[in-house]
């Protein structure tokens, strides 16, 4: 009985869909992560492409094979390519097949509407 729990839990982490909610046009759409959310500010217009999502963190610098050894001559190159720009490394977090996109009500529209997750509305 526990393995049939378990293979449809697997089934429905399986199934999980994300999305990206394009909000860009919409006024007030700084919102926290994970959070519910009322959309009364605008309707879905479509959905759109890929996203990649990527974060940026400050890098090590990487030696080059004239660095390697410690010399006068090495160190002052040091000194003169710290003035360089510091080194980023950019990791790729995740992928999101779905965009879905917003516009703004019109100001004659007036119909209420609202985030639905899984037959709960919020």
């Amino acid at each position: 009985m526990s393995e049939a729990l378990e293979k449809d839990k697997e089934i429905d982490e399986e199934e999980e869909e994300y999305v990206l909610l394009e909000l860009d046009n919409c006024l007030y759409s700084d919102m926290s992560p994970g959070a519910p959310f009322v959309l009364s500010i605008g309707e879905y217009e479509e959905t759109i492409g890929t996203c990649y999502l990527f974060s940026e963190t400050e890098a090590e610098p990487k030696p080059t094979s004239n660095e390697m050894a410690p010399s006068e001559e090495n160190t002052d190159k040091q000194v003169s390519s710290s003035k360089e720009a510091p080194s980023k490394e950019v990791n790729h977090l995740a992928s999101v097949q779905k965009i879905l996109k917003f516009r703004p009500i019109n100001a004659e529209h007036s119909q209420h509407r609202a985030y639905q997750h899984k037959d709960k509305e919020f």
